[in-house]
């Protein structure tokens, strides 16, 4: 699928305040829906998030999203979606994002939705790979995503393909399978061993013990909303994706993921979220991550309006054991102030990353984000 960039594109900080007042007109991320009548509408929105960050002594901000979002329908069945982000460059990972240099297209899917238990969407998409991939961004219960969330992708958890997916009782059980280009081409997994048939095939499923969670995508904090247990499973394989044209290897990977949500203590919530991944890449030359990696997290968001928002409490430990580098863990906590849930957050965080390797120092960091969508 084409891309376009936009090069030559820079912001400062200064700027992207002033995009974050205007998104933070809105009132919901659903945005504006135009009905056009015979069952057809189209929605359009907007969402950011901005960043400052203190990493051992030397501060900067960063403008690490702008979305534009459109999504409609052309009757009961046939809907798209068309959503554009920035692309950053000059990042250190796993704790500087980059500056923005681009515009590229984020979203670009036909959806074909039948009924409950059967729906098609072709195009570029997030991939089913974890919980963490379908929340995205914007609807984890921390500012960072997980580095130990590392399937194979073509850009912010996107690829183009296929995904099949339902639900049943109201989004209890869910599923999805899809077929997807993979590291092939121009993909930043690519390696030159894969073949002109072999694409990336994914599969997960998924069960919500207490309340549902319908649709395509997932959150991982409802805010009360929501009373969840959830636990989900998923794989992803794709042959000829590693090593070289002469000496070609298999990909695999899996993920086990939970979540629970509940109201303690009156209306406070407390979360609690873990995951556990394994990827093998047939020990041959890739970009991929080859080893086994989790984290752990938990959150209590207190029932007392400080202001116009609540307070919550968070903490994540993740770790990396990998095969093919050095071992990386990670320590975030501090204080997400909410809002309006999703819409409307900020975060306070400490964070330190450690490496194995002795040569590397570890890595102190303070950082202040603000989320708006509308």
């Amino acid at each position: 699928m084409g891309e376009f960039m936009l090069t030559g594109y820079r912001l400062r900080l200064c700027v992207s305040s002033a995009i974050l007042a205007l998104i933070g007109a809105g009132s919901a991320h659903a945005g504006e829906t135009i009905d056009l009548g015979n069952g057809a509408s189209v929605t359009i929105g907007a969402a950011a998030r901005a960043s400052i960050r203190s990493t051992d002594g030397e501060t900067d901000g960063f403008l690490e999203s702008a979305r534009i979002l459109t999504s409609g329908q052309l009757n009961k069945v046939v809907g798209f979606t068309f959503n554009t982000e920035i692309e950053s460059s000059g990042g250190v990972f796993p704790y500087l994002p980059g500056d923005p240099d681009g515009i590229r297209i984020l979203d670009a899917t036909a959806r074909f939705e039948f009924n409950d238990y059967f729906n098609v969407w072709a195009g570029r998409m997030v991939l089913p790979q974890d919980r963490s991939n379908l929340d995205g961004p914007y609807y984890l219960g921390i500012w960072d995503y997980p580095i130990v969330s590392a399937f194979p992708n073509r850009f912010n958890g996107r690829d183009d393909g296929v995904t099949i997916w339902g639900q049943t009782g109201g989004g209890k059980f869910k599923y999805w399978a899809g077929a997807y280009e993979g590291c092939r081409g121009d993909s930043p997994c690519a390696t030159g061993a894969a073949g002109g048939g072999d694409l990336l095939y994914v599969g997960r499923a998924s069960y919500d013990f207490w309340d549902p969670e319908p649709g395509y995508y997932v959150a991982s904090d409802y805010y009360g909303k929501k009373e969840i247990l959830s636990v989900g499973f998923s794989t992803s394989f794709q042959d000829r994706a590693t090593g070289t044209a002469l000496d070609p290897g298999h990909y695999f990977g899996w993920n086990v993921d939970g979540l629970m949500q509940k109201k303690v203590f009156g209306d406070n919530v407390l979360t609690l979220e873990g995951a556990y991944y394994h990827y093998d890449t047939d020990d041959k030359a890739t970009p991929l991550a080859n080893g086994d990696s989790y984290f752990v997290l938990a959150s209590f968001l207190i029932d007392h309006n400080f202001g116009p928002g609540k307070l919550q409490p968070v903490i994540r430990y993740e770790e990396f054991l990998t095969k093919n580098a050095y071992d990386i863990s990670r320590l975030q906590t501090g204080v997400n102030y909410i809002i309006r849930d999703s819409d409307a957050r900020v975060s306070l965080l400490y964070s330190k990353t450690d490496f194995e390797d002795p040569t590397l120092a570890s890595v102190d960091q303070f950082i202040a984000g603000l989320q708006l969508q509308y």
